[in-house]
């Protein structure tokens, strides 16, 4: 009997898992229905060419996924362009060899290119669909909700509204004339302290002028003192020294003028 019961609970959870199993299969199933098969990762130019041939990017999801195809490939191409280069360099006939590098480089970049650009366009041409879009979304919205139309003021509140329009006037009319007025103010200011500086310039020109005057005028008492004391010092040494030879001449005239004594 206990045998019984337990395959008979064998037999039901069995079917659960079954029922489980085909469960989950169906819900992924559903899920994966709705999305787009991942596409298989492009080796080379070629490939990508092949793989996204003109004509074939229709959405954004496809354009968005071939831009990124498309920098996968360029950094494959300047990684194997690096290599080429660093080997070109090893080689005797080194410009050569780099020259074809260079050439396989742009041509593979050019293979690359086509698909770039036409994945690019295809989402500009999308942008302005999707603008176009909300354009007319809005144009829609404003016909279906027109703006409502201004009420009318009561007479009094505009013979008030003219009221305050013409203070105002008034008022910006009072501060414009006043702001002319500081402004004259501020130039009669200005000239007269342009006036006081140029005065006061002067002034120090001037006795800076007289300053220099007054010295060259005592240099040049200094100077004529000096030369009246040096040719005082000098007619005083002439007149020593006239003296001096007066002197020794007498006694010389003296002693011949007495007459000589006879023994």
């Amino acid at each position: 009997m206990k045998l019984v019961n337990v395959k008979r609970n064998h037999h039901r959870l069995s079917h659960g898992l079954q029922a489980c199993f085909l469960a989950g299969c169906v819900f992924i199933g559903m899920f994966a229905w709705g999305q787009e098969a991942p596409s298989p990762t492009a080796s080379t130019p070629d490939e990508l060419n092949v793989h996204y041939p003109s004509g074939s990017i229709q959405s954004s999801e496809t354009a968005n996924r071939a831009l990124i195809d498309v920098d996968r490939q360029r950094s494959v191409i300047d990684r194997k362009y690096g290599d080429e280069q660093r080997v070109c360099y090893e080689k005797f006939f080194a410009t050569s060899c780099l020259d074809a590098a260079k050439e396989r480089r742009r041509v593979a970049l050019a293979k690359i290119r086509t698909v770039e650009i036409e994945a690019n366009a295809f989402i500009r041409s999308e942008r302005v669909v999707e603008r176009d879009k909300k354009l007319a979304e809005k144009r829609a919205n404003d016909a279906a909700n027109p703006p409502k139309p201004l009420t009318d003021s009561p007479p009094k509140q505009i013979e008030q509204s003219d009221a305050d329009k013409a203070k105002e006037n008034q008022q910006r009319i009072a501060d414009h004339e006043e702001k002319q007025k500081q402004k004259q103010q501020d130039a009669v200011g200005d000239a007269a302290k342009h006036a006081q500086s140029a005065a006061a310039f002067d002034k120090k020109t001037k006795d800076a002028e007289a300053r220099q005057r007054d010295v060259a005028t005592k240099k040049a008492e200094k100077a004529r003192q000096a030369e009246v004391k040096a040719a005082a010092a000098a007619a005083s040494k002439t007149s020593a020294a006239a003296s001096a030879n007066a002197q020794a001449v007498t006694p010389a005239a003296a002693s011949s003028t007495v007459p000589a004594v006879k023994p």
